[in-house]
């Protein structure tokens, strides 16, 4: 099921709601520009209530499958981004001193909130910065270091090894 663009996160909040579903490829403009190719739909689950102070907040986890470039090859690698969140919402940038530390604020300043912002926003800040092949599995790990035991001794296979023996 997808999830609702345009929702009232108070009126969610009051009612205790969990909101289930995913978003479309299409409504993800900043995380498609930010990636090679967004592989399926965003999956959220995001759990709106009052917490004991009775602040308007939701909880959610947002995952979704993307394909990124490999820093040591350079072919793409697909990575699955998963991002756990917690926000309060806010009328106003003046109630930012309100927020509690455990919350990050979600000011929403009309009646209505955009929740594919909110989600794309999450991932975007989940995403990793260096993205590689598990080893094993990158053309690129012919380039690294070959690693052998002689013995009690560790030794790697270095061009500068000669030296080292040539020195004791």
């Amino acid at each position: 099921m997808a999830l609702p663009t345009e929702i009232d996160p108070r009126k969610l909040a009051l009612q205790g709601n969990l909101l289930e579903g995913t978003v479309n490829i299409v409504d993800l403009p900043r995380l498609e520009s930010s990636v090679s190719s967004i592989c399926e739909p965003l999956k959220a689950s995001i759990q709106f209530e009052l917490d004991e102070s009775r602040a308007k907040v939701a909880h959610g986890k947002a995952v979704v499958l993307v394909e990124t470039v490999c820093q040591r090859c350079l072919d793409g690698v697909k990575v699955e981004v998963e991002a756990v969140f917690s926000v309060q919402v806010i009328w106003s940038e003046d109630h930012l001193n309100r927020v509690a530390a455990n919350y990050e604020p979600w000011l929403v300043v009309d009646k209505l909130a955009n929740l594919n912002e909110l989600l794309e926003d999450e991932i975007l800040l989940a995403l990793p910065l260096v993205n590689y092949h598990e080893e094993g599995g990158c053309t690129g790990d012919t380039f690294q270091d070959e690693v052998r035991a002689i013995g009690d001794e560790v030794v790697s296979d270095n061009p500068f090894n000669v030296l080292l023996q040539l020195k004791k």
